[in-house]
């Protein structure tokens, strides 16, 4: 296995400055803490000092919340076993998951059953749909999913948006293609990939509005997760069919750029500017 460097890659260029507090299982950087830390970007809250976590076994799990400024580990759930979707202002979301027997092809296959939403204030777990739905990200007011769980031969699969105000769930992408939301916007749109003989990725602010800011072959390197929300920019990693790597910048001034590439190494994002 290849040793795995974290660091600072400066732009323009492919300087990369390692990281003295990485490593380990830090492997994300946190802007607000100005650190390298464990949790991924899909379990911290927007503020930077909040995230959630589970612990447990394959029955049952707790779901913990984390306040970095006050030092304070709180469990807000028990039951599941749940895993993280994304933290919000009043709420984290989570997906009650089973864990499949072990098949030799594929390891341990995890199967949704349902989003739920667990206040910060308390009051235990509530289920908000009861589907296999493969739930992915949430942002103000919205959460986001794929509509098959377990696609492992890569069937068209549709994205869907559940309104958290009014639980109505709306199909917002369906391009007949396999599909993954990458990121979602400071402005709460998503960018979603659409995989079949090309990589083709597309900003789709309404179910009818879908504009395509990236084409290129699937066997041609291209921008991929994992990616970094910084503002108004995001910083995406690649897909590639060899040993080449790049970094990729998305705005939509510009659209997607690629601003740094790798011949040599395999190189992904792991965080925001600093």
């Amino acid at each position: 296995m290849e040793k795995v460097q974290t660091g600072f890659l400066s732009l323009p260029g492919s300087t990369l400055t390692p990281a003295t507090d990485a490593g380990g299982d830090r492997f994300y950087y946190n802007r607000a803490l100005a650190r390298w830390v464990a949790w991924s970007p899909s379990a911290l809250a927007a503020d930077g000092f909040t995230y959630a976590y589970v612990d447990g076994d394959k029955k049952s799990s707790r779901l913990h919340l984390v306040d970095l400024r006050a030092n304070n580990d709180r469990v807000l759930a028990e039951g599941g076993p749940w895993s993280v979707v994304g933290v919000l202002a009043d709420a984290v979301y989570v997906t009650r998951v089973e864990y499949l027997p072990e098949s030799p092809a594929y390891g341990v296959l995890v199967k949704p059953l349902g989003l739920w939403r667990v206040p910060l204030i308390g009051g235990g777990a509530v289920q908000l749909t009861d589907d296999t739905r493969a739930w992915a990200y949430v942002s103000p007011g919205a959460a986001w999913a794929n509509s098959r769980s377990l696609n492992i031969a890569g069937a068209p699969s549709d994205i869907i948006r559940l309104d958290l105000q009014t639980s109505q769930a709306t199909t917002w992408f369906a391009p007949g293609k396999r599909t993954s939301i990458q990121a979602i916007d400071s402005s709460g749109v998503p960018l979603i990939m659409a995989e079949a003989g090309s990589f083709d990725l597309w900003r789709v602010p309404a179910p009818d509005g879908a504009v395509k800011v990236w084409s290129a072959a699937d066997n041609e390197m291209g921008p991929y997760g994992p990616v970094a929300v910084d503002g108004r920019v995001i910083w995406f990693s690649s897909h590639s069919m060899t040993h080449e790597s790049g970094i990729y910048r998305y705005s939509a001034a510009k659209g997607v750029e690629l601003v740094a590439n790798f011949k040599d190494r395999l190189v992904w994002v792991a965080g925001p500017c600093a």
